[in-house]
Formats: structure tokens, C-alpha cells, sequence
């Protein structure tokens, strides 16, 4: 299927009701995500995020290795938890307090955790200093708005385009291409001393390389799945964090009873998931094309072939039929009215491209400290002492359907020095 050249989204047959955009995601056969990229297409060709049918399964299953728990950045891993303590230490060398307490942007200091960690399942070396996170932060966010242009205004599209190219260039030069060569020595230490690949680093480099096997590898296809990985960790997860901790914070104050939870994982993934149901920070809606005539089996809407369907996510999330008449508010025991549908709704997606990060920032097995990148965050933060500042700013940025706090500021209680 060839690409769009733009999106028209006045076009676009909208759906909100839970069931239609459900199915729809569903039905990887008869709604398609390749050929629906644009302007973003030269950023995300042949990714994960652009691609259908058995080359998207594979590619799958060739990046499942680097998702297992007990890699440092799984679950059973320990890096977020030095990373997060790396930067509460940071906060309290470098914020005086003022009133008993360091003042700071939540926004910025996940940020940074998320992307230490996320450097390190993409498998981008160096990222060792406040300085160089400083500098890849600096670069993500024009990589970032590349994809996702298409929802951009059209006059704004050209512009962020050439942005992100430059910041893509550079990191290509000075981030990928030496981690890649890395890679590569260690590929071929391996394959010289007899040993094997599964005992080498499980990153996303690593795991597209020995994939790819011997011979001249082409380095684009890995290029553009980590530049897209690496962007997106700057934002959903970081968003996400700060939305977890303003919900769960609100509630407590009207359910104080629940404090006596809070460091309890399974209340806390609790929590997470009904910010995840509540809260869409990206894309506003979900965008697939259908490749024939095609009746919807849950409400009986006809669908031409050719047409371009959009499921709106957080409408979807919000439905009062699937989630309940008060389905705009926060309560981590909600309970959906089906009992098939996730508490956390479409807000990993659902069918074949269903978020394939879920299992980093969502662990529901092993044990009590066995828990994904969301809850861990939530619980280091509520640990620490971290609340939302009653004077600071909380800016909301983005369009309908898809808000995220560009600032949150919060306070971190100093420290007792006196003996």
C-alpha cells in the first residue's frame, strides 16, 4: 500500500463508542496501519508503528527478548530504582529548599529517569552524566513532533520536518552509530570464541543485529525503530507519571484510608491503570484504513472499503456503557460493567499493535517488588515524599483528546541536617 501524501482528517469516519474502537484495533486484517503515515513516514518507515501482517509479528517476537523481567531495566531489575535515588539526590544538591522543602518540575526529573532507563533497553552507551541527559533532551523533542506530525497543524508540518531531521542526523552520528559498533565488536568476539548471543546484551541494538544475522546489515530499519523508542520515552511514561501522581493524590485526600495501600503493588497498578484509562497524552485518536467493504460486528456500522477510520481512545476509555455513569472520574477500584474489558481500557492499545512495552511499564506477576516502570515510579515518589506544589505551576499542553502536563512542580521535604 503506498503513503498517504497528507491526512484529511475531515474525511475521517470517527468512532468513541468503546466497542467500535476495540474492534476495529481488533480486525488487523480488514483495517490496516500501513499507508496511513504522511509526513511522518520518512522518520517511522518500516517500524514497528508502520508495519501489518507477518513482517510486523516478526518483528515482534525478534524484540521480545529484551523485555524479559529479569533485565536490569524489567521488573526484577534494579536500574530505575538507582536511577530515580541518582536524581532525588540530585534535586537535594542542587534545589536549596525554601520553607522546609526542594521545589522542582516532576516533568524534568522523570524525564531524565525514563530516559536512563530507556538508553539502556535501546542500548545507547555514555548516557552516564546529567549533562549528557541534558543534551539527548535537548534533541528528543523535534524527533519526538516528527511522529506525530500529522496531527500537527498543516502550515506547521514543513517546519517540524526539517527540525527533526537535524536533530535525527545528529543523533544518528553521535549516539547510535557508536553504540552500534560496539554492538558489533561484541557480535564478533562471540562468534569467534564459539559462544552464544543470548549471553551478550538483550538491548534493542543487540537484539536487531543478531537478528539480522551475519553479512551487511542495514542499518536504517534499526536506526528508525530506536530514534522512535528513544523520542517516545520523553513523553506517554513520563506524562503518565505525572497524571498517576495528581489522580492518586486527589483521591487520598477524599479516601484517607487508602494511605494505609500506597505502597502496596497491587493498589498501585491499580492506580496506574485507571490514570492510563483517564489519561491519553499522545496520539489523540488511532488512525487505520479499511481494506474492504466491511460491517462492524458490535453496532452494525458500514464501513466502505478505502475508508480511513479514526478511534478516538480517550472517549473510548471514558464510555459510561463499558466503564460507568461517573466513568470521568479517578477511582482505582473501578470495576468496567464487562468483565472482559482491561480496567485500563484501550490504553495500551489492543490487537496486533497493542503497546509492546506494556510488560516494562505494567508487571502483575512475581513477587510484591516485581513492578513496572509506572507503579515503581509511583511508589519511589510517594515514598519520598513528593506532592503536588499548592503554589507551583501545572500546565496542560495539547489538543482534545490528547493532554499532557508540560510542568508539574512539586516538592520533595528536606532533609533533617541538624544533630
Amino acid at each position: 500500500m503506498t503513503r498517504s501524501t497528507t491526512w484529511h482528517p475531515e474525511s475521517f469516519i470517527n468512532l468513541t463508542d468503546y466497542r467500535e474502537v476495540t474492534e476495529v484495533l481488533r480486525r488487523g486484517r480488514e483495517f490496516v496501519l500501513e499507508g496511513t503515515k504522511a509526513e511522518s513516514d520518512e522518520f517511522v518507515h518500516d517500524t514497528l508503528i508502520s508495519i501489518d501482517g507477518r513482517p510486523h509479528l516478526e518483528r515482534r517476537r525478534a524484540l521480545m527478548k529484551m523485555l524479559t523481567p529479569s533485565q536490569p531495566w524489567g521488573a526484577e531489575g534494579h536500574l530505575l530504582d538507582e536511577v530515580f535515588d541518582d536524581n532525588l539526590r540530585r534535586i537535594r544538591e542542587t534545589v536549596p529548599p525554601v520553607d522546609g522543602a526542594h521545589h522542582f518540575d516532576l516533568i524534568d526529573f522523570c524525564r531524565r529517569i525514563v530516559w536512563r532507563v530507556t538508553a539502556a533497553f535501546v542500548g545507547i552507551d555514555g548516557i552516564d552524566s546529567d549533562e549528557k541527559v541534558s543534551w539527548f533532551l535537548e534533541l528528543a523533542a523535534p524527533v519526538l513532533n516528527t511522529l506525530v506530525v500529522e496531527y500537527a497543524p498543516e502550515a506547521e508540518r514543513d517546519a517540524i520536518v526539517l527540525r527533526g531531521r537535524e536533530a535525527r542526523e545528529q543523533i544518528r552520528r553521535e549516539m547510535f552509530l557508536p553504540s552500534i559498533e560496539r554492538r558489533r565488536a561484541l557480535l564478533r568476539q562471540a562468534a569467534e570464541s564459539g559462544g552464544s548471543t543470548e549471553d551478550l546484551p538483550a538491548d534493542l541494538l543487540m537484539s536487531m543485529l543478531a537478528d539480522a544475522g551475519d553479512g551487511d546489515t542495514d542499518l536504517e530499519p534499526i536506526f528508525r525503530e530506536a530514534v522512535a523508542l528513544l523520542a517516545a520515552s520523553v513523553n506517554n511514561p513520563v506524562s503518565q507519571a505525572a497524571w498517576s501522581l495528581d489522580d492518586l493524590l486527589d483521591w487520598l485526600e477524599a479516601h484517607p484510608e487508602g494511605h494505609a495501600h500506597t505502597s502496596e503493588r497491587e493498589f498501585l497498578n491499580l492506580a496506574v491503570k485507571e490514570s492510563i484509562r483517564l489519561h491519553r497524552s499522545s496520539r489523540p485518536y488511532l488512525v487505520r484504513i479499511a481494506t474492504a467493504d466491511t460491517v462492524l460486528e458490535s453496532t452494525g456500522r458500514a464501513v466502505p472499503a478505502g475508508s480511513w477510520v479514526a478511534s478516538w481512545v480517550g472517549a473510548a476509555n471514558r464510555d459510561p456503557a463499558v466503564f460507568g455513569a461517573d466513568s470521568d472520574s479517578f477511582d482505582p477500584y473501578r470495576a468496567p460493567l464487562d468483565p472482559k474489558v482491561a480496567t485500563f481500557g484501550v490504553g495500551f492499545g489492543i490487537g496486533p499493535h497493542s503497546c509492546l512495552g506494556r510488560p516494562m511499564l505494567l508487571w502483575e506477576q512475581g513477587g510484591e517488588e516485581a513492578q513496572g516502570i509506572q507503579t515503581k515510579l509511583l511508589r519511589f515518589m510517594l515514598r519520598s515524599g513528593i506532592r503536588k506544589d499548592p503554589g507551583g505551576v501545572h500546565e496542560l499542553i495539547g489538543v482534545e483528546g490528547g493532554r499532557r502536563f508540560s510542568r508539574y512542580d512539586v516538592t520533595l521535604p528536606a532533609e533533617n541536617t541538624s544533630s
